[in-house]
């Protein structure tokens, strides 16, 4: 049985960390070459950077912060935010990264899937799908660059036409929880769960330890934390401790 994994989320802005709250409100969180070495030695299994401003202005993310990153990690470092072709791509990938991860680049150029993981492959390949529930509680496709719902996509079926089109793993960011530490939201897991059978990573809510637990047990493949380390006295180190003493699948 794989293992499950603990992965620490960086948020970039302006070669700075940042965090917020329904991707709303950014305040500075420090420095992102820091917070990786520390996360580096406290057993990260993964670390995920996104450039947040990279897709909306759209531009290629900072190949040399990508580069500072790699040299504080000995896991794999995925790199998302502005991959919008193959040159970028590669670039990234030279400068350290293990794998990418497509968002909204994906749903402008859904071929750039196909075309990184024939490169690349597939394990290289992540594919972000942002949701949230609208007024009348229906689960919708999220676009951060115009922080609104998209109409006519239907989020599961579009997560499903990403893994065809050859990606390894899927992001799954729940909009609404974002910031927020009320716990994950699990029941849309086992949703996204039955339309692909590629590992997902589950990202916005975690607040206490409990909420990680229950991610976990619930069988969650990746659990994405990113408010709760900045902004809480929890550490990987106490968290895998806790996970570990409750049998959790973690790599110690």
């Amino acid at each position: 049985m794989l293992l499950q994994r603990l992965i620490p989320t960086l948020l970039l802005k302006n070669k700075r960390l940042v965090k917020g709250k329904q991707y709303r409100d950014f305040r500075d969180a420090g420095n992102p070459k820091t917070t990786a070495r520390a996360h580096n030695h406290q057993g990260a299994d993964e670390l995920l950077v996104l450039d947040i401003e990279a897709s909306r202005y759209g531009r290629a993310p900072d190949v040399d912060t990508v580069r500072a990153l790699a040299e504080e990690c000995f896991m794999p470092l995925c790199v998302g935010g502005g991959i919008s072709d193959l040159s970028i791509a590669e670039a990234c990938m030279q400068a350290g990264a293990d794998k990418l991860c497509l968002t909204t680049t994906a749903l402008d150029d859904p071929q750039l899937i196909s075309r990184l993981a024939r490169r690349l492959g597939s394990q290289a390949v992540v594919v972000g799908i942002d949701v949230g529930y609208d007024a009348h509680r229906e689960v919708r496709l999220f676009d951060h660059r115009i922080a609104s719902f998209i109409p006519n996509r239907h989020p599961w079926e579009w997560m499903a036409h990403a893994v065809a089109l050859g990606a390894g793993e899927i992001r799954l960011m729940v909009v609404d929880r974002e910031g927020t530490g009320v716990g994950y939201d699990l029941a849309l897991y086992q949703q996204a769960k039955k339309w692909v059978n590629v590992p997902i990573i589950l990202e916005g809510g975690a607040g206490t330890l409990l909420h990680l637990q229950a991610a976990f047990e619930a069988g969650v493949e990746g659990v994405a934390v990113g408010s709760m380390l900045v902004f809480s006295d929890a550490n990987l180190v106490k968290i895998k401790k806790h996970m570990l003493t409750h049998r959790c699948r973690l790599r110690e």
